[in-house]
């Protein structure tokens, strides 16, 4: 049933998944960029308006308009585009011009918007205007004409600008990654757009595909144990009250809640979430506070309904992961909102406030819990103010009456509302968390709830490891009390003194054990085990009756201690290197399964996690180039195999010729290391100068960083001299922070302090060579009185 006060023509965001994707937006807003950038990620044809209208009528759309005119170009132009869309309803892109402006066209959107995704493309009009070149008059119109698209669309998304680009910086400093700021131009847009499109279409993001319980991508929030929501108001952001790049460690998931609602709301709220999934990299909570002067105090009950379900449907729009409603609003409202939520996942919500006089025992909260499961709600969330110690205890007995939950705000598992020290609030509500999730995850140290683990690196040569720093300071910064350090005894038996001490939280395993520990594991990953490699190795612990868990379980146990049985093995390499290809391969050097040549010095256990890196980015040529060629014909037979096919192939000799039926690689990633074990040569590998033949240059990955400037780099940087051409190299520091960030994931399960990491790597290097250095303390844990809070996962 849909409620008589919502259009029957309103949109629906059920559609299949092989629906085409059509993007609509004024000039300027990036609908060939993006529509690009969709195509790659959903692996569909993009099709564009102009390019159609000139494959029906023979003719650009220019050339029509001065040969017929503009009466017979428009009739045309809205005949051919609806034409487009109907001949294309499924496995494309399609990017809709400037006939979406037109009433035919926007009348057959909404009719198509019924089967398939419509997004509407928004950004700032004085970045529009700058591109376009446009004065202000001819902007006015172009705007006028904008708000439309959102009546025909059933999607929305805000393409903000990048915080940081290679352009208008100088070819010194641009092709270095030498901040954790920066990026290149489109690059982020890219990542937030295509995790965009997966969620509406409900296709799997590709840059992971990890399928492993200890993955924080691969299992929601509401799977995991002890999970936190940082909690931020729509006010918050327009005041500036929100230091946005800090955002992107404190929690797992971001609550935005919609305290302002009115005209321009609409699209400044499209921005709002935009720019924390950019920042903050988290899933999105949409929630709506309805009591809120800015939304509606001051309306009459109907209007506020009205409101609320608005701007509840405004959440819906823009694909966020979560929308909280609460439970107590109008029933037909709550099914239609439920009914038409896509691929966004229900928190049925309801605060019970204090003056209500509503305890935990009465049949009040089960009947609200029961109405939410009968709803279709994925998770149910009840708030309530605890006045005295008893309702601790009686939360407990609810919880136990429907088999699920832990009791109070710091022992609530799942997505538990905090604030972050990043948000700045200039008047407290009374409504808004009070602890962040640092001060709830020490608190659960010091309650005994969590333990103290400890964490080692085993390796031949790690006395110089950046790890311990990178890791104590997240540790620190998290509230966790564990502790990472080098063991006394640097041999691979010390693994087996590890699994004595019950205490024992993971390893990272390094140069020259990565293959051979594998024999060692009970279980591994299937990229472990496709890599034929191990950097992470994770206790598998035991149940009070000496049996083993199950790894789902083994995943909501780490961080507490206990016996241990074997070992799981993981790797984390392969991520760090697709993170810094990704982020450091130009939109002209995209991978291509035909065209893209990849480059892999070094036949180790590095060398093996950049082959399977390639292989997971899409390239299918792929060579190999090691000192000892048994070693990189043992690879190249191990992937080749795995791959049933012939991808991987062997370069016998530096001073053969690149293959002539080949192109020249882009992606080129040494994995030699600076201290050599055994026959490994040192890091003073450079490349073959007839192996440079890429025009357009590509990235260049240097895994040594002790010295930081290689031989490799100061080669590459003399090229792009001399040739200009685009070459792009990221050192052996950023490699290693990005799968430590990555391994801190899997060890403790939660969501790693990127940038910290980052600059504790470079501090701590910088130190080792003469610089100066830093300290991190952390806050002590304060009382305050808190809403008992009862999370629930309807399973």
């Amino acid at each position: 049933m849909v409620p008589s006060s919502f259009p029957v023509t309103r949109p629906s965001r059920t559609v299949d998944p092989e629906a085409s994707l059509v993007l609509v937006g004024i000039r300027g807003c990036g609908k060939r960029s993006m529509g690009f950038v969709a195509a790659t990620a959903l692996k569909r044809r993009f099709i564009t308006e102009e390019h159609y209208f000139k494959e029906v009528t023979g003719i650009s759309r220019h050339e029509y308009l001065q040969q017929y005119g503009s009466h017979e170009f428009q009739h045309r132009d809205i005949e051919v585009l609806k034409l487009m869309l109907e001949n294309h309803r499924t496995r494309c892109v399609i990017e809709c011009g400037l006939g979406s402006l037109t009433r035919p066209v926007q009348e057959f959107l909404r009719q198509y918007s019924a089967t398939n995704p419509v997004v509407y493309l928004l950004r700032d009009i004085e970045r529009i205007q700058s591109l376009l070149g446009f004065e202000d008059q001819a902007v006015k119109r172009l705007c006028e004409g904008d708000p439309l698209h959102r009546t025909c669309s059933n999607f929305e998304f805000y393409n903000i600008e990048e915080r940081s680009s290679v352009v208008n910086q100088t070819d010194e400093d641009a092709p270095d990654r030498r901040s954790v700021d920066y990026s290149f131009k489109l690059k982020a847009a890219k990542e937030d757009f295509t995790r965009f499109v997966c969620l509406v279409t409900g296709t799997e993001v590709d840059d992971s595909a990890y399928d492993s319980p200890f993955v924080l991508l691969e299992t929601p929030p509401e799977q995991r144990s002890f999970t936190h929501a940082i909690f931020v108001r729509s006010s918050d952001l327009i005041e500036g009250a929100v230091n946005l790049p800090e955002l992107e460690s404190g929690g797992d998931a971001i609550e935005l809640r919609v305290d302002r609602w009115g005209p321009g709301m609409a699209s400044t709220v499209s921005k709002q979430v935009s720019v924390l999934r950019r920042n903050a990299r988290l899933p999105i909570i949409f929630s709506i506070d309805s009591t809120a002067s800015g939304l509606g105090r001051d309306r009459s009950p109907a209007e506020v309904r009205e409101v609320y379900f608005e701007v509840a449907e405004h959440g819906l729009r823009l694909a966020v992961e979560y929308l909280a409603i609460d439970l107590l609003q109008d029933p037909d409202h709550l099914q239609w909102v439920v009914g038409n939520r896509g691929m966004t996942k229900i928190i049925g919500h309801h605060t019970y406030e204090p003056e209500e006089r509503v305890a935990w025992d009465d049949d009040q909260c089960v009947s609200l819990y029961l109405e939410a499961e009968k709803l279709g709600c994925q998770i149910v969330r009840i708030l309530r103010v605890a006045t005295e110690r008893e309702d601790n205890a009686a939360l407990a007995k609810f919880t136990n009456k429907i088999h699920l939950g832990r009791t109070s705000q710091v022992f609530n598992s799942i997505l538990t509302s905090v604030t972050h020290p990043a948000i700045d609030r200039a008047n407290d509500t009374g409504r808004n968390p009070e602890i962040t999730s640092r001060d709830a995850v020490q608190a659960l140290f010091q309650s005994y709830v969590l333990d103290p683990l400890q964490f080692y690196i085993l390796g031949a040569s790690v006395a110089y490891s950046l790890s311990p720093a990178m890791y104590n300071a997240a540790f620190k910064h998290c509230g966790m009390a564990h502790r990472y350090s080098i063991p006394a005894s640097a041999t691979l038996s010390a693994l087996d003194r590890f699994g004595r001490d019950p205490h024992f939280g993971g390893t990272s395993v390094v140069q020259p054990w990565r293959v051979q520990v594998s024999q060692k594991l009970a279980s591994k990953s299937r990229h472990a085990e496709a890599i034929g490699a191990v950097n992470t190795i994770m206790p598998l612990r035991a149940r009070p009756d000496g049996t083993m868990f199950p790894l789902h379980e083994q995943a909501t146990r780490r961080n507490q201690a206990g016996p241990i049985l074997g070992w799981y093995g993981e790797n984390t390499d392969w991520v760090g290197i697709v993170t810094c290809v990704n982020r450091n391969l130009s939109p002209r050097n995209t991978i291509s399964p035909l065209k893209t040549t990849a480059l892999v010095i070094g036949a180790g256990g590095m060398g093996r996690a950049a082959v399977y890196a390639m292989l997971r980015l899409g390239c299918r040529n792929i060579f190999i180039f090691n000192r000892t060629r048994s070693r990189a014909d043992t690879v190249a037979h191990h992937f080749n195999s795995w791959a049933g096919s012939q991808v991987v192939h062997v370069l016998q000799s530096p001073d053969e010729p690149w293959p002539a039926d080949a192109n020249p690689p882009c992606v080129i990633a040494s994995c030699v290391p600076a201290d050599p074990a055994g026959t490994e040569p040192p890091a003073n590998f450079e490349m073959p100068p007839q192996w440079l033949g890429s025009t357009t240059g590509g990235v260049v990955l240097e895994f040594a960083y002790k010295p930081l400037e290689t031989p490799l780099l100061k080669q590459m940087r003399r090229l792009r001299t001399e040739t200009g051409r685009p070459w792009v190299l990221v050192d052996g520091l950023d490699n290693v922070s990005e799968q430590a960030i990555a391994q801190f994931e899997l060890l403790t399960g939660r969501k790693a302090p990127r940038r910290l990491m980052t600059r504790e790597a470079r501090r701590c290097f910088s130190d080792a060579s003469g610089g100066g250095s830093g300290t991190d303390q952390m806050p002590t844990v304060h009382n305050y009185t808190q809403p008992q809070t009862l999370n629930i996962h309807v399973r």
